[in-house]
């Protein structure tokens, strides 16, 4: 009994051993993980920076300022710029926006400060893409032109109607076409808005020539009162003319019973110190939609756009001035 009881212990102390081996290799095989198969850009260089956002609007200007149109670059053409907005907070869907700031140019220079839209189709792309991460694109086989008059970069692709537009590039294109430049820079510049919320500021809102394919997208800073939250219109439930359904109350950015032909609602911002209005436009079902409207006096940070008039649209809920409180 006493030797049979040995020799298990033997088999229990050898298959202990096998086990701790086996386990002791397993971590070895993942304590460090090859970080290339989480990559989703480029592991190589896509080539020499030979071009910039403003020399591609440029370039493309016909293409870009004609709403809708698009054509595919067939050439090497690579610019660099930095992530100043993505789809975190769920309102830029599938879109990332690419900004350069040259701080060789003069500031009152086009030159200066460009932005575009890039479309990329994947559910979530801003953990690949985090702000402030500086990025280096290359054109080739990729379409420019617009979207709603918004300068992008993406692939063309039918709508549920039969439309030819031009939509976000797949995922796989970013593996030939996009590479990562060092780490994400939290105090990047492009990442500080312009901001818009002076006299000076709002009087360049007011001037319709300023709608172009130069001045859009930007990331910018407003000021001004939410038209749907002021006095009586708070209280005026609106009817949804596609859903039929009523808005609940208190009013709150993107109510789903107001969604249009683009699944987003439109509201009225009243700049501070003039009659001047633009657009607040937000998509249903995501943290920004849900947002009660301010009844008072607020900043509001955004990418501008433009399709009949201003269009700002949120990146996440912090671009509302003391978000808190409407919770």
């Amino acid at each position: 009994m006493q030797g049979e009881i040995y020799m298990n212990k033997n088999i229990y102390a050898s298959l202990l051993l096998v086990a701790t081996l086996a386990f002791t290799a397993c971590m070895d095989d993942y304590d460090e993980p090859n970080s290339d198969e989480f990559l989703i850009t480029s592991s190589e260089s896509v080539g020499e920076t030979n071009t910039t956002i403003y020399e591609l609007k440029q370039k493309y200007s016909s293409s870009l300022s004609t709403n809708n149109v698009f054509e595919k670059v067939t050439t090497d053409l690579i610019f660099e710029g930095v992530v100043c907005a993505n789809d975190a907070g769920g309102n830029l869907y599938q879109t990332l926006y690419i900004r350069s700031i040259d701080a060789t140019q003069p500031s009152s220079s086009d030159a200066y400060d460009q932005c575009i839209s890039v479309g990329i189709k994947n559910t979530f792309i801003s953990p690949y893409f985090p702000l402030g991460q500086r990025v280096k694109i290359n054109l080739n086989g990729l379409y420019i032109g617009n979207y709603s008059k918004v300068p992008k970069i993406g692939q063309p692709y039918y709508t549920s109607k039969g439309n030819l537009r031009l939509g976000p590039m797949l995922l796989e294109m970013c593996a030939t076409n996009i590479e990562l430049i060092g780490e994400p820079n939290p105090n990047a510049p492009e990442l500080t808005p312009t901001d818009l919320t002076t006299s000076e500021g709002e009087t360049w809102i007011a001037t319709s020539k300023n709608q172009n394919i130069y001045n859009a997208p930007k990331l910018v800073t407003v000021r001004g009162t939410i038209s749907e939250a002021q006095g009586v219109s708070a209280q005026v439930a609106e009817k949804g003319a596609l859903s039929g359904d009523t808005e609940p109350l208190p009013k709150i950015f993107a109510p789903e019973a107001l969604y249009d032909a683009g699944f987003g609602v439109d509201r009225t911002l009243k700049l501070s110190s003039s009659s001047t209005t633009m657009t607040i436009r937000t998509s249903t079902q995501n943290d920004c939609s849900f947002l009660r409207l301010p009844s008072d006096t607020r900043s509001f940070t955004g990418v501008l756009t433009y399709y009949s008039g201003w269009q700002l649209n949120f990146r996440s809920v912090e671009d509302v001035e003391r978000y808190q409180e409407l919770q």
